[in-house]
């Protein structure tokens, strides 16, 4: 089942080699991948990215998945959970990435309450965590849309974030 959520709009599924050309919408875009912590891919990365999140999700049950428009099909981004150690925590993750032209449509909210709601009842997770940039504004605007809460600022990849939660 390709499948995690279904939202009002939104279909998040598993990503799948199809989805390279639409991926690179998303991760070989400066503008989008401005906060990423990986940096803009080439499309060698973006197959290394999927062969990964195939491991993800037979290691986690989780990893990043694919939005689509439930009603056009068209692609809208990534999203998903990552468990990575900020500090000296083992932190589980959201993160997202929209396409430029998909922006500013309440894609990312909508996909962060349904990725929560995923974590909550099939992961059974009693929390998830957000690493943001200060800089990113967007970003910190959704999280405090979908009720996370700012813990601390930490390092991430060498680079300066904060620490959001949202209690499940």
């Amino acid at each position: 089942m390709l499948t995690i959520v279904e939202t009002e709009r939104l279909s998040i599924r598993k990503i799948t080699n199809e989805d390279a050309i639409n991926l690179s919408k998303v991760l070989a875009d400066p503008i989008v991948m401005q906060y990423s912590t990986v940096g803009v891919h080439s499309e060698e990365q973006i197959y290394d990215y999927i062969t990964n999140c195939k491991n993800q999700y037979d290691l986690n049950g989780y990893g990043h998945w694919a939005i689509y428009n439930s009603i056009t099909s068209e692609f809208v981004g990534v999203c998903g959970l990552n468990k990575h150690k900020v500090g000296t925590d083992d932190v589980i993750h959201i993160n997202y990435r929209l396409a430029t032209d998909q922006q500013g449509k309440g894609y990312a909210v909508e996909s962060t309450f349904g990725v929560l709601d995923f974590a909550k009842k099939s992961l059974k997770l009693k929390a998830v965590h957000a690493l943001i940039e200060s800089a990113n504004v967007s970003s910190v605007k959704v999280v405090n849309r979908t009720g996370f809460k700012f813990i601390k600022s930490s390092v991430f990849r060498g680079v300066n974030v904060d620490v959001y939660q949202v209690t499940l």
